[in-house]
Formats: structure tokens, sequence, C-alpha cells
């Protein structure tokens, strides 16, 4: 009995308050408004500075990006499936900028955020100073993934992830070309990156006279297949494709292309006929500039022409000439100036 006693007078006091709000109001619940409006957001970790000017947008539309000398490489998987690539850097005073591009032919451009980044497009870019020794330790493996995201690992003990504060860390940003990512029309990518120099400096780098910097850079490319696969065989393909350019060898910043305050570290060459035959001289890939750890020329003679004089910079490297499918190559490493090729087709 107490109760249900106990129960039917909270139920009356109910009844009684409920009754009071309506009776007050005519039926309808009044709202008193509060006066202190709020205003409280949270606020975001801050980023790294950038210089004036630059926005990292992945649209590569600041004036630096003109100024800078991009490695141009195409990447071939197989015969039907290729990638077009460029690359290059830029310094700022706040920090090194990097700007990429991949176009690829036969594929399309996957990245599923719940699997590694190694199985995902991406440009996987190994780096240290040109002057590293192999498998020194500020080898950064930096994976620069397709949508944007990114992977930063260095080779402490094994590649392992490397961060410090939120004002310190890399900017990264993307662009996609053809159409929205993990579709059938997605065939390419834009990436624009930071790196403040306080990061390298986290990172072991000395950036007290950071135009003197020289990167050794191999920009490894990630092919993926699919949106889930996980199979390192089946589901993607790892490309180092640098190898078809110059001689890299694994973890080895000398051995990687060169990249600079301006971007790639290459020379311009320029090539003077003479003689009464006739002939060309190319760049083994067709690239206008000579790479400066490493350039093979192709020379071709038309209607069995010889050549009897071939100079560059002056010097005579006639006997350094080798025969090769009915044309001459010519291989140059450690190239420091331009380039003005004398050649005489007879």
């Amino acid at each position: 009995m107490k109760k249900i006693s106990k129960f039917l007078i909270f139920a009356i006091c109910t009844l009684t308050l409920l009754a009071g709000l309506f009776g007050c109001s005519n039926g309808k619940v009044k709202i008193i408004k509060d006066e202190n409006v709020y205003t409280f957001t949270n606020k975001l970790p801050a980023t790294a500075e950038l210089d004036e000017g630059m926005i990292i947008d992945g649209k590569f539309d600041e004036a630096r990006w003109n100024n800078s000398r991009w490695l141009i490489g195409v990447d071939r998987a197989n015969a039907k499936q290729y990638a077009d690539i460029y690359f290059t850097t830029s310094y700022g005073q706040k920090g090194v900028y990097f700007g990429i591009k991949v176009e690829e032919h036969g594929t399309n451009i996957y990245v599923n955020p719940d699997r590694a980044s190694y199985l995902n497009s991406c440009i996987e870019m190994y780096m240290g100073l040109a002057t590293d020794p192999s498998d020194a330790q500020r080898i950064f493996e930096f994976d620069f993934l397709a949508n944007g995201q990114y992977s930063a690992k260095q080779n402490l003990n094994g590649f392992v992830d490397v961060s410090t504060t939120y004002d310190k860390m890399p900017i990264v940003a993307s662009n996609l070309i053809g159409g929205k990512i993990n579709t059938t029309e997605c065939t390419g990518y834009y990436i624009e990156a930071f790196f403040p120099y306080t990061f390298l400096e986290h990172s072991g780098y000395d950036v007290s006279n950071p135009d003197e910097m020289v990167f050794g850079i191999d920009p490894v490319h990630i092919f993926s297949f699919n949106y889930n696969g996980t199979d390192l065989n089946m589901d993607r393909y790892w490309s180092w494709w640098s190898q078809n350019y110059i001689s890299s060898s694994w973890l080895t910043p000398s051995s990687f292309f060169y990249f600079g305050k301006n971007g790639l570290v290459a020379y311009d060459f320029t090539v003077n006929y003479g003689g009464s035959g006739k002939g060309t001289v190319t760049e083994k890939h067709g690239l206008p500039y000579a790479l400066k750890k490493e350039t093979t020329f192709v020379i071709k003679t038309v209607n069995g022409a010889g050549i009897s004089k071939l100079l560059i910079n002056g010097i005579d490297y006639k006997s350094n000439l080798k025969s090769s499918g009915g044309s001459y190559t010519l291989t140059l490493s450690n190239i420091t100036e331009d380039l003005t090729i004398d050649i005489d087709f007879d």
C-alpha cells in the first residue's frame, strides 16, 4: 500500500506541473531564449607557415612552378599500361615545395584508406641528400597518395613513421585528372606538397643554408589495379622506373635524380652539325636536357655516313662512342655544365 500511495502522489504532482505549464501558455510550451549566444568553436591544430603567395591546393598556379625544371619520365608497366610522370622541387623561405603530375594510360586511380599506402595509386618517394651514403638514416620513404593523403617514414633502424608537432609537419594536396577517384574516369592526379625546413631539421637535415642543399630523389611509381586488393604481386605494380633513365641503386641517394632549389639538376645541350653527311644526336629518352647524374646520347647516321668529329665542350669524345644496333651511344656522368656538341658526319 505504501508503494502505491507514493506512486499516486508522484503522478498527481507531475500532472499538476504539466497542467500549470500548458495553462500558462494556452496549451503551448513557452520557450525562453538564452541571451548569451554560444559561440565557442574547436580550433584546428596549427599548420606550417607557407611562403607569401603560396597555397597548397594541387593547382600549380604559382609562378615558382614555371621557374623550376621538371623531370619528365615515362613509366611502362607493360606494352599497354604506362604513365607519364612529372616531378620537380622549389625552395622557398619557409621550406621545400614538391610538384608532381602522374597521368596513367590503360589503368585507373584507386585509393583505399583502409589498406597500406603502398597498395594505392601513389608516388613512393625515396629522398636523402645527394651526398648521403647508401642506407643513410636521413632517407625518407614518403608516399604521396593520389587523394592528397600521405605516409611519412624515415630510415631509422628500418623505415618507421616520422612525426612531430602539427606546425612542423608537411602539407599535401591533390587534384584529380579525368574524374572522381576510384572510378573508371580517373586516370591521374596532381600533387602539390610542402616540407617545412623545421620538419627537415627534425629529421636530421642541416637547413642552415638551404639553397645549397641538393637532394637525391627516386620517385618510385605505384600502379593500383583495384580498390580492395591487398596482394602485393597481383593488385598493384611497384615500378622502379628510374632505372630506365639512370644507374640508380637501392637506398643510395647519390645514385638518384638530383633536385635543388630550382627543380631538377640538369643542363642544356646544343648540337652543331657539320660535314657533308647527315645524322642526328638526341638524348636517349628524348629529354631536352642532360641529367647531372647520367645521360646517354644516341647518334644515328643517315645513308651510311660516318662520324669524323665529335667534340663536347671542346673535348674529343669520338673514341668513347659505342656501336649499338646500327647507331651509336655515348654516356656521360656527373655533368656540371651546359654542353655544346660539335659533330661532323661524312
